[in-house]
């Protein structure tokens, strides 16, 4: 199981760098998987701004690259996702509902996995993302509904699994 993983975990890497278009220093990449479906992004900082996460989406506007072929990087992401969660089922393992991996140029790399269903939780696929940020990214909300969301997160989560 570990060097399937492994190997998975070095295709994603390899899959997000090819997708990002300039020298980097960190990202993290999220992925969302169940039965019904998920979804990826990811959050890289560059070495010119290492103090700013840019976010997986905006990179076909911002660097005017084709999104047909961004896309199937995508694609790819949550195609090597899915087969993480695969290798978990192969081997009776609980299933995951998400998880974040995290690589820094230097080589480390760190992954976490998320049990919690959250399509069973009042929490839309927007504040997962703000939740995530803020604990990735150390982002604070300045916006006072959104600050109330995390606050209730972390009054119903407090082990913060996301």
């Amino acid at each position: 199981m570990e060097n399937e993983l492994n190997a998975l975990y070095r295709s994603i890497a390899e899959t997000v760098n090819e997708m990002i278009p300039e020298p980097w220093e960190k990202f993290l990449f999220y992925a969302q998987v169940s039965e019904t479906g998920g979804g990826t992004y990811f959050f890289y900082n560059s070495q010119n701004e290492p103090n700013h996460f840019k976010y997986s989406l905006e990179i076909p506007f911002e660097f005017d690259i084709d999104e047909n072929e961004f896309d199937q990087y995508e694609m790819e992401l949550f195609k090597l996702s899915e087969k993480m969660r695969d290798v978990f089922k192969d081997h009776d393992q609980e299933l995951f509902y998400s998880f974040t991996l995290s690589l820094e140029r230097s080589g480390k790399l760190t992954v976490n996995f998320d049990y919690t269903d959250w399509f069973k939780t009042d929490y839309s696929f927007s504040d997962q993302l703000i939740i995530w940020k803020f604990k990735y990214l150390g982002e604070e909300p300045k916006d006072p509904s959104l600050q109330k969301l995390i606050k209730k997160y972390l009054e119903e989560y407090p082990e913060n699994p996301i």
